[in-house]
């Protein structure tokens, strides 16, 4: 929201009825709009008592699609959740039709992005009361149980500020008045999870890396964006560069932090703010305080400066038979030793100028110019050089370290008229520079290596430890029961799992390389039948040893106990538990078992996705769990060999039991 509506409003938009109803039946009268963004358009009105106001409307090409009103009901739920004076407030409000709009105070002043990138970093000082009054404001939000999710320079409006107030900073003056404009992504609290497809929401250059690695978002977001916002209004740029958003977030996973030209003091404090690891962080409330009583006035030394007496005949400027600058040099040695470092300052003295002659010296010869006594030098053609190898892109668009290749000249040098040879002159034949290695990818946290040797941000797998755990025990009291069914499930289950993980990480990776609409979901889904096919076979073939294993240590244990105690033997179905208990353990943590792992914990977030899935996921698991367990205890561990009944049996093996 500018301090005035944009005076080149199309005219199709003062067409548009929604505006018309809202003039006439609401007495919105709209002066022009304000600005775009993804899902809105916001115009400047003035409302039936004659109160300036911002009015928020859907774009056109989704004012019809309900999950878009959805969103907008869920914004105007989160904003009026929270009274603050430094959050904007809701004044009306429709949200059941295609008419959907909301009606907002107006904040004249502009945008802390537009203020910091039209007038450059801000007076540190008040960058401290911006992030004072941003800081309380965020911690009304999070107590209100809401989340932001997007906090950035776009979405602050700077209340009444003008030229003075972002030139400097006047401790007697009024300071800046943030407001916080937009809650278009916030969520309650207990719905901080993620798009279920992955989709990470939000602006990279102020996005939390935790929210990454985890999938989730939570209040340490917030107040990671907010340090970042900081960042940006010291500085005038963003806190991790810009560029593609992978590379931005492993600037921010290596702390890769640009506060150049900050005071000492806020630097560090930045630092410490926007720590990648959550753990490491102080507390919202360390900060502020810290904030509160950072010294701004000490910055970085900028170097040693040295002032020399100016003295005749020492070969400083007052010497006007000297020809180049000269420091003094320690007693033992008589050379003039010129001037490199430190840069030293030498007093102005004022005398007349006098131009004096050049005169030879053994150390610096004069110049003489000699006659030409060959052929002058020829202008070459241009011989087309070989083409550079091919390759991704290098310089300005490719990896750091490797140098911009550029094509050669077709003429001689600069202002060097070409024409054919007229005598031929012998060139010494160039030496074939030596070749750039390929760029090489870079370690990062988040996945596999891009095109370009930057690594895709793809965000692990999320954790359901309980889930799990408890679908193996699930696994091995069935093996008590009907160990050729327990078997086949932990086979399917785990190519399930494989395949999942793959998809995902196939659909993420075409995502970040520009894929749109449906196509990666769709090959996806093609491609899962043979998905699957391809984890059975390499899930068959990890479990082959461990099977084995397995088996080996459940007839061990069944003949000592049968041997040594010398009474009945334990029933069969102790057995196959403990066989498929070694399985399941060795093929979970062994050789090539990452995937079935992330997969399996991906599945298992995909259907439990909140803490209502996830209690009902878990009552199920119980309920199945206490019936297999009533069912060993009512067959007393005999053992169903379906579906192959005529199949080995363990008493065809156990002669220590006859």
């Amino acid at each position: 929201m500018a301090d005035m509506a944009d005076p080149r409003t199309p005219r199709r938009d003062l067409r548009d009825p929604r505006l018309v109803a809202l003039a006439e039946d609401s007495g919105y009268e709209i002066l022009g709009r304000i600005g775009t963004g993804g899902m809105g358009i916001v115009y400047r009105a003035h409302d039936a008592d004659g109160h300036e106001v911002a009015i928020k409307l859907l774009r056109h090409e989704i004012a019809e699609d309900p999950r878009a009103r959805e969103r907008l009901a869920r914004e105007v739920a989160a904003q009026q959740r929270v009274r603050n004076d430094s959050i904007v407030r809701i004044l009306d409000a429709e949200l059941d039709s295609a008419d959907a709009f909301v009606v907002t105070e107006f904040v004249p002043g502009p945008t802390l992005e537009d203020a910091v990138r039209v007038r450059g970093g801000l007076h540190p000082e008040a960058v401290r009361e911006i992030g004072l009054v941003l800081g309380e404001s965020l911690r009304a939000i999070h107590g209100a149980g809401v989340i932001h999710r997007d906090l950035k320079p776009s979405n602050v409006l700077l209340r009444g500020a003008g030229d003075a107030d972002l030139d400097g900073f006047d401790p007697d003056g009024d300071g800046l008045d943030p407001v916080i404009i937009d809650f278009g992504i916030a969520v309650a609290a207990e719905e901080s999870r993620l798009t279920s497809t992955g989709l990470v929401m939000g602006t990279a250059a102020y996005l939390d890396p935790e929210v990454l690695r985890s999938d989730r978002t939570d209040e340490a977001g917030d107040w990671w964006a907010w340090a970042a916002m900081l960042a940006f209004a010291a500085t005038g740029r963003e806190p991790y560069g810009t560029g593609r958003a992978d590379v931005v977030f492993l600037r921010a996973e290596r702390g890769e932090l640009d506060v150049d030209g900050t005071p000492v003091e806020l630097g560090e404090w930045l630092r410490r703010a926007l720590t990648s690891e959550p753990s490491e962080r102080p507390a919202p409330e360390e900060l502020l305080a810290s904030l509160a009583e950072l010294d701004l006035e000490r910055y970085a030394e900028a170097g040693m400066t040295e002032a020399l007496p100016g003295t005749p005949g020492d070969g400083t400027a007052e010497d006007p038979e000297s020809t180049s600058v000269t420091a003094p040099v320690p007693e033992e040695s008589t050379d003039e030793v010129p001037i490199s470092s430190p840069t030293q300052v030498l007093p102005v003295v004022p005398a007349a100028t006098e131009t004096l002659p050049r005169t030879a010296t053994p150390a610096e010869p004069v110049t003489e110019v000699l006659p030409v006594l060959s052929t002058p030098t020829q202008v070459l053609p241009a011989v087309p050089a070989a083409a550079p190898p091919a390759g991704p892109p290098v310089g300005l668009g490719g990896p750091a370290g490797h140098p911009v290749q550029r094509a050669p000249q077709q003429a001689g040098w600069a202002g060097a008229p070409a024409g054919p040879m007229t005598a031929p002159v012998p060139q010494p034949q160039p030496q074939r520079a030596p070749q750039p290695m390929p760029p090489q990818p870079m370690p990062s946290p988040y996945g596999a290596p891009g095109p370009y040797g930057w690594a895709t941000p793809l965000p692990p797998a999320p954790r359901r430890p309980v889930l799990v755990w408890l679908g193996h025990l699930l696994l091995v009291g069935l093996a008590a029961v009907a160990p050729y069914v327990a078997l086949t499930l932990m086979l399917l289950l785990g190519a399930t799992a494989r395949t999942w993980e793959r998809s995902h990480r196939s659909v993420a990776e075409k995502r970040l390389r520009g894929a749109v609409g449906g196509g990666p979901l769709v090959t996806a889904g093609l491609l899962a039948p043979f998905g699957l096919l391809r984890g059975l076979v390499e899930l068959a073939l990890q479990a082959l040893l461990p099977l084995i294993l397995g088996l080996l240590v459940g007839i061990a244990m069944d003949a000592a106990w049968t041997l040594l105690s010398g009474g009945p033997a334990p029933p069969d179905g102790v057995v196959f538990a403990i066989a498929l208990g070694v399985t399941l353990l060795i093929t979970w943590v062994g050789l090539g078992s990452g995937t079935t792992r992330r997969g399996a914990h991906r599945m298992l977030d995909a259907a439990a996705p909140d803490r209502m899935w996830t209690g009902v996921l878990l009552g199920l698991l119980l309920l199945l769990l206490g019936a297999v367990i009533a069912a060993i205890l009512a067959r007393q561990g005999m053992v169903d060999y379906f579906p192959f009944p005529t199949g080995p049996r363990l008493e065809d093996v156990a002669v220590w039991r006859r």
